[in-house]
């Protein structure tokens, strides 16, 4: 990721917008972030990282803190920044919550965090996401790391970068499991245990399922549980073969029953036949009577159309007769009246004149009083509404009141939160503080130990040192005794030379041919092997000394090495004393919890001060409908005044009563008075020319009456005659005889033939009965009559026989088949039970393996860090030896002690004393230097392990003042070197010096506003 535009505006020190254009450092990718102390270098780093992350640089800084302090209600607060990855171009802009002024209204309105980011081709947008959960999962893919990851390798924070190096065992493992996502390897194991434990439940659950089987089958083991079930299998096959058996027996008894009941069925049919006879021969004498009945009602039937005529006459003739005679007496009552009608319609039309002129002056009146109402309701309306004008008026009086006390109120709380707010951006710089002011109690209490190890060094080096003195002593009294030895030896060698030199000869040693004196006799005898045994145990006490005089050294190192320590720890601590420190530790964290609780108290106001706007936004929205409704309802006011006006003008000149109630009564009474005569001369009308019609067509309906009477009379004396004679024809004497034939159900022509068909059945059933019998007599004449309860007995007793062997065996077959199932059961378990004591091993011997229980008794996550670490280590070193002008290298600690997993201690060797020391003996200038070798080893090691993430941008904040001249040459070097791999290397430093080394400079200012700018400058170093 190279960043190419970043934008700032209201955000950290930077009040005003800041545009930087990366692209000017194409040609000088390494330059400088110089500004004085508090100006608002490490602000860029803020910038970056908040852009990208929506978090600050160092987590002691919250989003909320970013915001300007000095900005406006009406200024914008954001990030912007445009960067390149891998030849494509993005954009990003964020910003953190806020209060901004409102978009309607004075008041003030939250500003909800927001992001947006795009992707560019040709400085157009192609794709665009909005939601922080997806631009915060495309930045991780985009760059490959999270924001810590981020801040460890490409944003190297004020004292951030240094934490690596410094911290303890679990701190830098924590560090790189998150730098280098190891925990897959610790899910690994966490997977292979879990596995494990659930092969053993599984296994412990097929062992219990064992166990349960036998004991339901009371077996101790499953040889035991094959020899119960092979017996109830025999068992089961003699109940099956009985109940077979049982079946036979039952199906020959069934047949026998099953023959007696049909020969049983035979002999009943043959009763039955002779009582059916017996029936019919006595019921079909009886019939001869109804026989005759039947036969006067079929004569009589035979002449009920021709009565029915008759009768019909007859009623029809004396109906028309009683016609008559009403219509005569309803043609006088209407004549009567017919007439007094007449006589008040006659009246009503010499009234019709007054009436119509009654109506005229109702009407006028009507009017009267309705423009009287209104003018009553106009009073009243002007009246009410006018009283809720003032009531109106006052409200909104009253609102604009609460309103103004709303608006002083919410100023104070606005007041008070920028006073909140000043106190907690306190919390960042207390941090620091606490941070520096803790490593400066570490380092005092490094001090005080390392004072106990100068003592104890001193001791040991002085005891090494006497005991290489003794060892010298010992080797020097040897050396001395060997050569006395050797002396004896030559004047041995001398004495037998002499012994054969005459004089005059030469001398086999110097050739001389006089020898003046010669060697006399020793009174010791050395041997070789004399020699060869003193020259041994020179030889011996020669390495003892060598030994001793190495150890000594060594002692002298160490002691060395303590006291550079020692002088190193005290020149940090300046003279501070710990008492003086602690408390000065104290007083930094009393102070930063005031801080972080104004912190959260500003938060919480924050969110009151929203609270309190929106109640602001509804008083204005309040108090401005009531200014509107009271503006309104004076409207209302004067038109109803006005309205009261017009009434009253429409009254003048009018005789009429004050009040309304009287005048409606006078039109109610002529009013009731003329509807009451409407009505009657309407009724009269409408009496008169309804009799009219009434009684004249009573007269013409009386004449067709008497007419029809007539002709109905003839008809019936004429069938009359007629039915006379057809008497006499069919037998009868009289009406009366045949009334006799037709009495009861006998007038029904259905219940006649009901009659004659039940007369026939009984004749048939006769003829059938008789027949039956002589079959039935014909059928058993032959046969035997059985014992049918005996058979009936015996079939089911066999049945009942039958039915309990079928239960027995069928219940023996359902145990069976359930112990041949547990079988089946159990040879699958044990199956099982094989299978997973197979897999437990492999299982269990992979977890132990990979938790570090068995094999080198590391974990496999420990194992990937120690390596991990070793890279990490080997690229700084690549770096800290050219820094260090070869004297210092990064070591591992001691990683392994006894069965105890070892950690990821690391310490530093000095090659010029040749010892390793702890990391906190190192100065503040070898610290920076190592920690920065560290912190650009550990970005190429991230860079190769994050699966083609390339680090093209590295910042780095402060340090660099606390290097000599020469070391600062060096350092510098190294970062040129880095720089030309393509990547851009910005360092931020207050230190003057940096002003002449590197030409490209972020120069950031103060302004004399309080705030901060930034701007380019390239070119050559300054002088």
């Amino acid at each position: 990721m190279k960043p190419e535009v970043l934008t700032i505006c209201a955000f950290g020190p930077y009040q005003k917008k800041v545009c930087l254009d990366f692209s000017v450092l194409s040609e000088q990718p390494f330059f400088l972030i110089h500004g004085a102390t508090g100006a608002g270098k490490t602000s860029i780093f803020d910038a970056i990282c908040y852009a990208l992350y929506g978090e600050a640089a160092t987590e002691a800084r919250t989003p909320r803190m970013l915001r300007n302090r000095e900005a406006g209600p009406e200024d914008d607060t954001y990030v912007d920044l445009t960067f390149c990855v891998r030849d494509t171009h993005w954009h990003i802009r964020r910003n953190p919550e806020y209060m901004r002024k409102a978009k309607r209204g004075t008041g003030l309105a939250r500003q909800a965090p927001e992001v947006v980011l795009e992707r560019l081709e040709d400085g157009r947008v192609m794709e665009s996401w909005t939601r922080d959960g997806e631009v915060q999962a495309r930045i991780v893919r985009l760059l490959g790391f999270q924001c810590k990851q981020f801040r460890q390798v490409v944003l190297l924070p004020q004292g951030e970068f240094r934490r690596f190096l410094m911290a303890d065992t679990s701190a830098r493992k924590e560090i790189m499991k998150v730098l280098f996502n190891t925990e897959i390897y610790q899910k690994l194991e966490d997977k292979l245990k879990e596995k494990a434990a659930e092969v053993s439940k599984s296994y412990d659950g097929i062992a219990e399922k064992q166990r349960l089987y036998l004991a339901e089958a009371n077996a101790k083991d499953e040889a035991e549980f094959a020899a119960l079930l092979a017996a109830r299998e025999q068992q089961t096959a003699a109940l099956v073969k009985r109940t077979a058996a049982m079946q036979s027996r039952k199906e020959a008894c069934e047949k026998e029953r099953d023959a007696a009941r049909e020969t049983m069925a035979k002999f009943t049919q043959a009763d039955k036949a002779a009582e059916e006879l017996q029936k019919w021969e006595r019921i079909v004498p009886e019939d001869e009577e109804a026989k005759a009945m039947l036969d006067r009602a079929d004569r009589a039937a035979a002449l009920m159309d021709l009565a029915n005529q008759l009768q019909v006459a007859r009623q029809d003739a004396a109906k028309r007769g009683q016609d008559l005679e009403a219509l005569k007496q309803q043609g006088k009552k209407l004549a009567t009246a017919y007439k007094q009608a007449e006589e008040r319609f006659g009246m009503v039309r010499q009234q019709k004149p007054a009436h119509a002129a009654e109506r005229e002056e109702l009407i006028v009146l009507q009017g009267l009083l309705k423009v009287a109402r209104e003018l009553e309701q106009a009073k009243r309306d002007a009246a009410a509404k006018q009283t809720a004008s003032e009531k109106g008026q006052q409200e909104a009086a009253v609102a604009k009141q609460q309103l103004l006390a709303a608006e002083q109120e919410f100023k104070a709380l606005q007041q008070q939160a920028e006073a909140l707010q000043k106190e907690a951006l306190n919390v960042d710089a207390l941090k620091l503080r606490q941070q520096n002011l803790l490593a400066e109690k570490e380092k005092a209490a490094a001090a005080a130990r390392s004072e106990a190890l100068v003592r104890e060094a001193a001791a040991d080096y002085e005891q090494a040192e006497q005991a290489a003195k003794k060892a010298e002593t010992e080797w020097q009294a040897a050396r001395a005794e060997l050569a006395h030895l050797r002396e004896l030896a030559k004047e041995a060698r001398a004495v037998l030379l002499a012994e054969h030199l005459e004089e005059g000869e030469p001398c086999p040693v110097c050739g001389a041919t006089h020898h003046p004196k010669l060697a006399e006799a020793v009174t010791e005898i050395v041997t070789d092997e004399m020699l060869k045994a003193k020259e041994a145990d020179v030889s011996g006490f020669e390495k003892r000394h060598q030994a001793a005089a190495a150890r000594a050294q060594e002692k002298s190192g160490k002691l060395a090495a303590a006291r550079a320590q020692a002088e190193a720890l005290v020149k940090q601590l300046a003279g501070r004393e710990p008492a003086e420190l602690a408390a000065e530790l104290a007083k930094v964290r009393t102070a930063l919890q005031g801080a972080q609780k104004a912190a959260e108290g500003y938060g919480s106001l924050m969110k009151a001060i929203e609270r309190k706007q929106q109640e602001q936004k509804q008083q204005q929205e309040r108090a401005a409908a009531l200014e509107q409704r009271a503006a309104a309802s004076s409207a209302e006011a004067a038109a109803a005044a006005a309205l009261v006006q017009d009434k009253q003008a429409q009254l003048a000149g009018r005789e009429v009563p004050a009040e309304p109630q009287e005048l409606a009564h006078q039109y109610q009474q002529r009013e009731a008075s003329w509807q009451a005569a409407e009505k009657a001369a309407v009724a009269a009308e409408q009496d008169y020319h309804s009799l009219d019609t009434r009684y004249h067509a009573a007269q013409s309906a009386w004449k067709t009456k008497r007419e029809e009477l007539l002709r109905s009379q003839q008809q019936a004396a004429a069938l009359q005659q007629s039915f006379a004679g057809r008497l006499v024809q069919a037998g009868f004497a009289d009406e009366a005889a045949y009334e006799a034939a037709l009495q009861g159900s006998w007038r029904a022509s259905d219940y006649r033939d009901k009659v004659r068909r039940e007369l026939l059945s009984h004749e048939q059933a006769l003829h059938t009965a008789r027949t039956n019998l002589a079959n039935c007599q014909k059928t058993i004449e032959k046969l035997e009559k059985p014992d049918l309860a005996a058979a009936e007995d015996a079939a089911s007793a066999a049945q009942a026989a039958w039915q309990q062997a079928l239960r027995e065996s069928s219940a023996a077959e359902t145990v069976l088949r359930s112990w041949q199932k547990r079988q089946k059961d159990l040879d699958a378990l044990r199956e099982q039970s094989g299978e997973l004591t197979q897999t437990y091993a492999r299982i269990t011997g992979l977890s132990e393996l990979a938790s570090g229980k068995t094999g080198s008794r590391v974990s496999f996550q420990t194992y990937v860090l120690h390596s991990l670490l070793d890279d990490v280590m080997e690229m700084a070193n690549q770096r800290l030896l050219i820094m260090s002008r070869g004297q210092y290298e990064l070591h591992a600690g001691q990683r392994q002690r006894a069965n105890q997993q070892g950690g990821l201690d690391m310490e530093i060797f000095d090659h010029y004393s040749g010892y390793a020391r702890p990391l906190a003996t190192l100065s503040g200038g070898e610290s920076f230097l190592a920690s920065l070798a560290l912190a650009l080893g550990l970005a190429d090691v991230v860079q190769a392990c994050a699966g083609g993430v390339r680090l093209d941008t590295m910042f780095i904040d402060e340090g660099f003042g606390t290097l000599d001249s020469e070391t600062l040459d060096v350092a510098l070097k190294a970062l040129f070197e880095l720089q030309k791999s393509g990547r851009l290397i910005g360092i931020i430093s207050h230190v003057e010096e940096l002003r002449s080394r590197i030409p490209a400079r972020l120069e950031v200012t103060k302004t004399k506003s309080g705030g901060s700018t930034a701007h380019f400058e390239l070119g050559t170093a300054e002088s």
